[in-house]
């Protein structure tokens, strides 16, 4: 006779701590789809419709995971995926800052609302669900090649949507065809200074890109 699997399931699923585990649950899904209604100052290739921060996760986890597979072969495609879920997930709360020529004054500010992001989610999930929080940690730490992976192809995407929408947000904040080259160095040597010196590939396809981009739009 087959089990009543139902309501075996049932039966575990009202039961605590595991009761407890499915609010949990259902609560981390409320976050994904907060998350999902997110819009960044990207476009999509129409150039109308802003992009999502789920948009732009989908595309890092995918983009980043085949890339790594075929010229980055000695990194973790697990975590490469592990850490693209999540790099992003604090905005659900703090929501996405347009870093077009950011100053100073505004990056400290995205952090410290970003801060309070995470230790927002900690309380939420760092007991029941501590994958969430703990693997955001240890993407904010940068001291694995996979999570600095990330973070380096995290500043190419943006450049790929520029391109396909025809540099539509980046008229709209200012930003003229003459001034892609010194944005891009500026951020070009920023990136290798902070987390991007050990990811030539990732490197290289930024300067790619960022040449793309350039004939894309001038």
């Amino acid at each position: 006779m087959i089990p009543d699997i139902y309501s075996t399931l049932r039966q575990i699923v009202t039961t605590p701590p595991v009761r407890n585990v499915t609010e949990k649950v259902i609560e981390l899904a409320q976050l994904c789809l907060r998350f999902a209604r997110v819009n960044r100052v990207t476009y999509h290739e129409d150039g109308k419709r802003l992009e999502t921060d789920a948009d732009h996760t989908v595309m890092l986890g995918i983009v980043a995971c085949a890339f790594a597979e075929r010229f980055a072969p000695h990194l973790d495609l697990g975590l490469i995926a592990q850490f693209a879920l999540v790099h992003d997930l604090v905005e659900a709360y703090a929501g996405d800052t347009n870093t077009l020529r950011i100053s100073a004054e505004r990056a400290r500010a995205k952090e410290e609302i970003e801060a309070a992001a995470l230790a927002k989610i900690v309380e939420q999930f760092g007991v029941a669900l501590p994958w969430v929080t703990a693997t955001i940690k240890q993407y904010d730490r940068l001291d694995t090649p996979e999570a600095r992976f990330i973070k380096t192809l995290d500043k190419v995407l943006p450049k790929i949507t520029h391109a396909l929408n025809l540099g539509a947000a980046l008229r709209e904040h200012g930003v003229q065809p003459g001034d892609i080259d010194a944005i891009n160095g500026a951020q070009y040597a920023k990136i290798v200074a902070s987390y991007g010196a050990d990811q030539p590939e990732a490197m290289a396809l930024y300067q790619s890109v960022h040449e793309y981009l350039k004939s894309v739009l001038i």
